[in-house]
């Protein structure tokens, strides 16, 4: 399997999973579509790079979430216009903490191994994750909240609406004093007092 120095999360990035190489360092096997490989840094350290790739911090696209109302453990939005949403499987201090991409998660039962999770991702593949289905649903369901409102945000500026006032030509003024007003048809809408 090939192992890469550093890694950046695509529409197609399912799951970052930590794992140990051979010499007993940690990394992340990092699960695709329909590819794996291995990256030397760990799985938080892939999500914070991948903010900034797509122009945003971690720290930033946490505080957003946050508040949003999301407080414990937020689901991250990577890239927004690709609608990449990642959740944590603990807390995200934890060297043991995977992360999964919301979209590529199909369906989740607790496993027969006690304390154990199967997660049905895209492409049929199944991982188990050391938890409880009831934290892991709680994830899910705050992820899914928290997309539909990054959704309504953008779609609701994806409307523009005209209306006649917007029609009429309109000057742009500067005075003296170093501010503006909008002059239409001679009409100004903010004067000298």
């Amino acid at each position: 399997m090939e192992i890469l120095q550093q890694y950046i999360i695509r529409p197609e990035t399912m799951a970052l999973l930590p794992c140990s190489f051979v010499d007993g360092s940690l990394g992340t096997l990092v699960i695709e579509e329909n590819a794996k490989c291995c990256v030397t840094l760990m799985p938080k350290r892939i999500v914070e790079d991948s903010c900034g790739y797509y122009g945003s911090t971690y720290r930033g696209r946490k505080k957003v979430a946050m508040d949003m109302g999301y407080k414990s453990m937020p689901p991250i939005c990577v890239c927004g216009e690709l609608g990449i949403i990642f959740i944590s499987s603990m807390t995200e201090r934890s060297d043991y903490c995977a992360w999964l991409a919301f979209m590529h998660v199909h369906n989740w039962v607790d496993s027969e191994e006690k304390g154990c999770l199967s997660v049905l991702l895209s492409q049929d593949n199944e991982i188990k994750l050391p938890m409880n289905s009831g934290p892991f649903s709680g994830r899910m369901l705050r992820a899914m909240q928290y997309s539909r409102e990054l959704h309504e945000r953008i779609a609701s500026n994806k409307t523009v609406t005209e209306s006649k006032e917007e029609n009429k030509p309109q000057s742009i003024i500067l005075k003296e004093n170093g501010t503006y007003y909008v002059d239409i048809d001679g009409d100004d809408l903010v004067t000298d007092e």
